[in-house]
């Protein structure tokens, strides 16, 4: 990436007037509103250079809060939210919630090297450069599709990005600002504790991960938001680095299901520890397309873990019946 240009862009964003409209082909209004402006002058992002980086993406791998995917060619970690009281694994790492008759959607990312983004940037995407102490957010109205005001905002570090998607009924970004706050605080703890990640994979700040840590391994798999939708639970204690991925076989002829959408979308990089003590969690939801919602069938799911160097084992497997998704 040019940082000069992204340096031109934050820089360009920020003189335009706060009100002024942009013009769209499609869409909503794009603004500046002066309640939406965020401030990221104190925050930590370019203190992460090549190893503090990969100090930080072993401890988003280790924690149950985030998910580290691939796509694209691209890595970055989602922030899992709330869902009736629990963090759930969202296919796109989008969360909703309708509460008082209003809609609110959102999506945090941190994203390693290059920008995950959301579609073409159709002058609706704020980009600034971190460190930078009054930045005008643009703010997209309502329009069809898309009820409420909508921003998304790439803060840009040493090749790392926060992203942040907000929907709201206001125009003020309030999610997006009491966000920023949460993850600079959150990165900071990071760069604190290197040493203690860099053997444990995990920092001695035990609010920054959700609920009990596992203590020994399972793998578990539970009925999606629709027959043929699959949410996958784990625990395991790799001493390499690597990621986890998902098989499915049908029990009865043998064959491999949806391997390419599967393998795709159940894929985490999870955390590892030098002496194999420490467990780190395994989250994802798939979808099986073979079959239907009439009729059940015997399947195995089974977890596999492959490391840096390629080398590939099954860690766990669990048989059950299953519809295939029906569109």
């Amino acid at each position: 990436m040019n940082h000069n240009i992204s340096i031109f862009t934050a820089l360009l964003i920020s003189l335009l007037p706060a009100c002024s409209l942009i013009g769209s082909s499609y869409g909503g209004h794009l603004s500046r509103p002066d309640e939406a402006r965020i401030n990221i002058s104190a925050e930590p992002m370019a203190s992460f250079d090549a190893e503090p980086r990969s100090i930080l993406f072993r401890y988003l791998a280790g924690n149950s809060r985030w998910e580290i995917r691939q796509e694209r060619g691209i890595k970055y970690a989602v922030r899992r939210e709330k869902v009736m009281g629990e963090y759930k694994t969202t296919r796109h790492g989008f969360y909703s919630n309708d509460d008082d008759d209003s809609v609110h959607q959102t999506r945090v990312l941190i994203a390693f090297e290059e920008p995950y983004g959301i579609g073409r940037d159709r002058g609706n995407i704020t980009r600034a450069i971190a460190g930078s102490d009054d930045v005008a957010v643009i703010v997209e109205g309502a329009h069809e599709g898309t009820p409420g005001n909508t921003s998304y905002v790439i803060i840009e570090g040493d090749r790392l990005y926060l992203e942040i998607y907000d929907q709201a009924p206001e125009t003020a970004r309030q999610f997006t600002k009491k966000t920023i706050g949460e993850v600079f605080a959150e990165l900071a703890d990071v760069l604190k504790h290197q040493d203690e990640i860099k053997t444990t994979g995990l920092i001695p700040v035990e609010s920054r991960y959700p609920g009990k840590r596992p203590n020994s391994p399972h793998f578990k798999v539970s009925d999606g938001m629709q027959p043929g939708i699959y949410l996958l639970n784990g625990a395991i204690n790799p001493t390499t680095p690597g990621y986890v991925y998902t098989r499915v076989y049908d029990v009865e002829t043998g064959q491999r299901l949806s391997e390419e959408q599967l393998t795709s979308r159940s894929t985490r990089y999870v955390g590892w520890s030098d002496s194999g003590e420490t467990f780190f969690p395994y989250n994802a939801e798939v979808t099986v397309y073979e079959g239907d919602w009439s009729n059940k069938y015997e399947a195995r799911f089974e977890l596999w873990h492959k490391s840096e160097q390629g080398n590939e084992f099954k860690i766990a497997e669990i048989t059950r019946m299953i519809n295939g998704w029906e569109r």
